[in-house]
C-alpha cells in the first residue's frame, strides 16, 4: 500500500494528501490521524505505533506531523546493515538523544532495540511537557531519563528560541535564557548518539573532546544555522573521518542540511 501511496505522491495536486496518507499509516489509530488533521484540530492526539505498538503524542497542526513521517515512515533512523550489525545486540543499548523534542525518536528507540537505556535532552518548555507524558504514558520511566536543558559544550545558559516544536533552537541574536549542560562527558559510555539540535551541535563537534573520544555511533541532523564552516557537509564528515570513524549520508541538501550515520571502523 505505501508504495502505491509513494507512486500516486508523484502527482503534484495529490501530494499534500499522499503526504498525510503516509504519516497517518505511521499510527494503528489512522483514521482519527486524518481526521484531525483534515479537520485543523489543534489537540494533542494519543496513538500508537504501528510496528511497536507502543504510545505516541502528536500535537497536529504542527511540525510533529512532519517529524512522526521522517521518523517511522521514511525511516530516517533505520540504520545501515554496518551500523546495525553493531546495534542489532541483546544487552539494552545506552542511547543519549539529544533535541529529544517530543519522544519520537525515544519511541523508535525503543522499538527499533527493546530494552534501550534513552537520556533525553530537551530543553524547549512546550516540547518538554509532551515528552514527560510520552514517557509516563510509555512505561518506560526507569529507562528513559528526561534532562531539561539544552545540549551544549559548556554549562551554563544559552538564548533559545521557545515554541518552535521541532524548529525551536538556539539563538544568539534574542530568546529567552535556559539551561545548558556540556554534554561531551555524557559521551562516555554510550552506545548511540544521537543529535539533532538545530545548529547547536557544532560547538559540540567541534569541539577537542568529542574528536578525540567519539560515540561508536553517532546519527546526526546538521543545519547551516550556526555552521563556522562553508561547507556544513564537508565539515561534518571531516570531523568522523579525522576520528577514524566512517560516514553514511542519509540525506544532504543544496542549502547545508544533512543527515548522517557515523561508526568506528
Amino acid at each position: 500500500m505505501r508504495q502505491t501511496l509513494q507512486r500516486l505522491g508523484a502527482t503534484p495536486l495529490l501530494e499534500p494528501a499522499i503526504a498525510l496518507a503516509l504519516r497517518a499509516s505511521c499510527v494503528r489509530e489512522s483514521a482519527a490521524f486524518v481526521a484531525r488533521e483534515v479537520l485543523r484540530s489543534r489537540t494533542v492526539g494519543a496513538y500508537h505505533a504501528r510496528a511497536s505498538g507502543l504510545p505516541l503524542l502528536i500535537r497536529h497542526r504542527t511540525p510533529d506531523v512532519v517529524t512522526l513521517g521522517e521518523i517511522f515512515h521514511r525511516p530516517d533512523y533505520d540504520p545501515p546493515p554496518e551500523v546495525a550489525a553493531r546495534l542489532d545486540r541483546d544487552e539494552p543499548l545506552q542511547i543519549l538523544d539529544l533535541g529529544a523534542n517530543i519522544g519520537l525518536f525515544g519511541i523508535f528507540a525503543a522499538g527499533r532495540w527493546p530494552g534501550a537505556h534513552v537520556t533525553a535532552v530537551e530543553p524547549d518548555p512546550a516540547n518538554l511537557a509532551v515528552l514527560r507524558r510520552c514517557v509516563l504514558k510509555s512505561g518506560r520511566a526507569g529507562d528513559w531519563v528526561v534532562i531539561a536543558a539544552a545540549a551544549a559544550a559548556a554549562d551554563g545558559t544559552v538564548q533559545f528560541f521557545e515554541g518552535g516544536a521541532s524548529l525551536s533552537r538556539l539563538d544568539a541574536g534574542g530568546g529567552a535564557r535556559v539551561e545548558a549542560i556540556d554534554v561531551l562527558p555524557r559521551l562516555d559510555g554510550i552506545d548511540l548518539l544521537k543529535m539533532d539540535i538545530e545548529g547547536g551541535e557544532w560547538a559540540i563537534l567541534d569541539d577537542r573532546r568529542f574528536a578525540q573520544a567519539p560515540p561508536p555511533v553517532t546519527v546526526l541532523e546538521y543545519h547551516p544555522h550556526l555552521c563556522p564552516h562553508s561547507d556544513p557537509r564537508a565539515a561534518v564528515e571531516a570531523v568522523f573521518h579525522r576520528a577514524g570513524q566512517r560516514t553514511h549520508t542519509i540525506f544532504a541538501r543544496d542549502d547545508g542540511h544533512g543527515m548522517l550515520w557515523a561508526w568506528r571502523s
